[in-house]
Formats: C-alpha cells, structure tokens, sequence
C-alpha cells in the first residue's frame, strides 16, 4: 500500500542490533532497515549510548540518536537486581529524549522494541498524537499459563506489569512462545494484535552444497553422523540436556558420531566442563560462532538438529534445519508442534525427557533412510509454511502504513 509513512521514530533497548549475541546470526531489524530505507522511509533509532565509538550501519535515510545507557551501568550486578533496575530506571532515561527527538523529528509512527518500551511510547504517542506501535519479538515465558501461579508472576512480572499500560497496535513475531494467546488472555484486545511468522533464508532451501567439502571447510569430521545444534549459548537454551541424552547412547553408535555445539556465550565454559565430565570431550565439538553466511553450509553437512530450548523449539536455528531439510530431534514446548512435526519433520520428545530424547537420536543414528525421508519431508514442509524475509517485512510494513494512514 502507497501510505503516508515516511518517517519512524524507533526506540531500542540495544546498543547495536545488527548481529545477536557474540556476533552470530542476522537480525530481524537488519532486514527491516534494508528493507525499509529501499523504500525511502526515514529511520531514526533512539539506542543507549555505546561505552565505545563501533562500526555501525550505514544509510543517508538512517539516523542513530542516544540515550544515557542505563543497562551498562547495571551491568555488573547481580541478573536478578539487574532484571527489575532496568525497567523501573529505563523510562527516565527514555521518555524525556524519546519526546524532544519526537517534536523535532515530527514521525507518522513512534516504534518501540521489547515490553521496555510501553510507557515511553503510551506517553509520547497521546501527548503528541502519534500513533504508537511495540513490537515484541517473542514473548519469553508469558504464554506458560501451565507453570504455578507463583513461578509464572515470577517469571513474567515485567511483562504483566508493562502489558497493563495500552499501545496503539501490538506486532508480535511467532516464534513459537505463542504471544497472540498469552496476550489476549492477558485482557490485550485481539483486534489490537498483528501477529507475524518469523522471516527466513528461503532461498537456502534450493542452494546445492557439497557435505564433503562443507565439513572438510569447517573442519568436522568427514564420516561421522554429525549431531548439531547452535544458537545463544545460556541457561534457557539447555545445552546439558543434549549432552547428558548423547552421554546415555549406546557406545558403539556413539562412536560413529559427532555432536557439533556451535555458538558463543556465558554457558560455553560450563557445557565443555559437563563434556568432560561425562567423558565426552573426544565426541564433542564446539565451533563457537558460526557466521550467518556459513550456517546453510553447516546444516546442509549435518545429519541431525537437536533442538533442547525450554522456551521454544520453534527459534530461527531449528527452522533453518527444516529448511536445509535436516530432520529435529526437539522437547514439545510451547509452540514447537507447529513446525516440528512428529514423524514428518523430525521427531517430538515430551519436554525435559532426557532418556526418551537419546533414544530417538540413536533411532535416527540407526536408520539412514529415516534420516533421508524425514529431511526431504522437511524441505517440503518449508517450502509451503516458511516465507521470506521480503515477505515479511511487507506484512510489517502495512501494518505501519495503516497507523500513519489512521
């Protein structure tokens, strides 16, 4: 649609949201920049301060103005003090630059990423009569109404909190914790919600890969069934799980595998001392970062994706099997049946069961030709359900577009 939208005003909780975590990965607001400024579409990102001057990206339509960094100054203490100083202190440091950048920037729509964003936009958007949109890139533990009382107020209290002060449009991206539900159960009208699938490479699905010279590239063994997973390498991701189902295998199958960790973060130390301890350090593999434009080549080399998240099993990596046509082994959480369909997919393991989660690894290890038919199921499946990240960025940008438009 040809609308009124020709400046966003975009409040951000990160520094540089260009990459994710230690450097791995695209980011879903790199390809709405990208996107976006083609069309000529005026961006101005209200970010924290950076500690130092880095490289950032570049655009004459693309403009980066600050905000007193409230996280850094947290971020030596402990995760739990830090978990509620954030959020009480952010709209101080927020609101008042959010509302001179408004005035003088003159948006058609004030955006917000995270439940951080809520009271700046409420504010600033009925002051100044701007219509307001949050963008929530999943929603952690919110859609978890199956948790006790007390263990989901404690786990998604800033989000509830945040929830009770109203924007004009909510874009939730579907990736797999179920936000439309958990905010419509939460008293957010429906009507109130756009609800969107996460964009993906679409185009890896068709790209030829030679396995051999991938894994001779990427220096994994030329044989082995290569076991893999990659992601954020912290404590939601259950990593553990993974090596204490491999550690339970039969040691003869286990010997003709590889178990490949790719990625980075505060848990790698403590997942190579658990490898050693359950004596597998000769099996196991982490690789650390693996960048965005090698992982086609690394799961299209690659045998099986485990998949142990207690969030969702639904993420970008577990998607990006299924696209390259590899076969999920994955805990059944939230969302995670939609895309990891038992037996035409990968295989669904009730969550945390670690005994039942070895025993469908080894079934695959097993059988090759299980293997190849749940991986060319998967590639199909892809094909119909997953859609590119043109096309996903276009459903965004009508729903700005209808905003400015209103």
């Amino acid at each position: 649609m040809e609308g009124k939208l020709k400046k966003i005003l975009i409040l951000s909780i990160w520094e540089d949201i260009w990459s994710l975590g230690e450097g791995g990965g695209v980011a879903d607001e790199l390809q709405f920049i990208r996107h976006l400024t083609k069309k000529g579409i005026e961006l101005h990102f209200l970010i924290p301060k950076p500690a130092a001057k880095r490289e950032m990206l570049q655009d004459s339509l693309l403009t980066y103005h600050t905000y007193p960094n409230v996280f850094r100054v947290f971020r030596r203490l402990p995760g739990i003090m830090r978990r509620f100083l954030w959020p009480l202190f952010f709209p101080f440091v927020a609101t008042g630059r959010l509302e001179r950048l408004a005035r003088e920037i003159e948006p058609d729509v004030l955006l917000g990423f995270t439940h951080y964003s809520f009271y700046p936009l409420h504010r600033i958007g009925r002051r100044l009569g701007i219509p307001t949109v949050v963008k929530l890139f999943g929603v952690m533990y919110l859609d978890r109404f199956d948790f006790p009382r007390i263990k989901y107020l404690w786990k998604s209290i800033e989000q509830i909190i945040a929830l009770k002060i109203p924007v004009d449009r909510y874009i939730i991206l579907n990736d797999g914790t179920r936000g439309e539900m958990a905010l419509t159960r939460l008293g957010v009208p429906r009507e109130k919600i756009t609800f969107l699938p996460n964009g993906m490479d679409t185009e890896w699905a068709g790209l030829p890969v030679d396995r051999a010279e991938a894994r001779r590239t990427m220096k994994l063994p030329p044989d082995d069934i290569l076991i893999v997973t990659f992601s954020r390498l912290v404590k939601s991701k259950r990593i553990e799980l993974l090596l204490r189902a491999v550690a339970m295998m039969d040691p003869q199958l286990l010997d003709r595998a590889t178990v490949v960790i790719g990625g980075d973060g505060p848990e790698r130390s403590r997942l190579e001392r658990e490898a050693r301890r359950l004596r597998l350090e000769r099996k196991v593999i982490f690789t650390g970062v693996i960048p965005h434009r090698d992982v086609v080549h690394f799961l299209k080399a690659s045998d099986i994706f485990a998949a142990t998240n207690e969030l969702t099993n639904m993420s970008l990596p577990p998607c990006e099997a299924i696209l390259c046509g590899v076969p999920v082994v994955a805990f059944d959480v939230s969302g995670t049946s939609e895309v990891v369909r038992d037996g035409t997919t990968g295989i669904l393991v009730p969550n945390g069961d670690v005994a039942a989660f070895s025993r469908s690894l080894e079934m695959l290890m097993r059988d090759e030709a299980l293997r190849k038919r749940l991986g060319a199921k998967a590639a199909a499946f892809a094909r119909v359900y997953f859609v590119s990240w043109d096309a996903r960025i276009e459903m965004e940008l009508d729903v700005l577009e209808r905003l400015a438009s209103r």
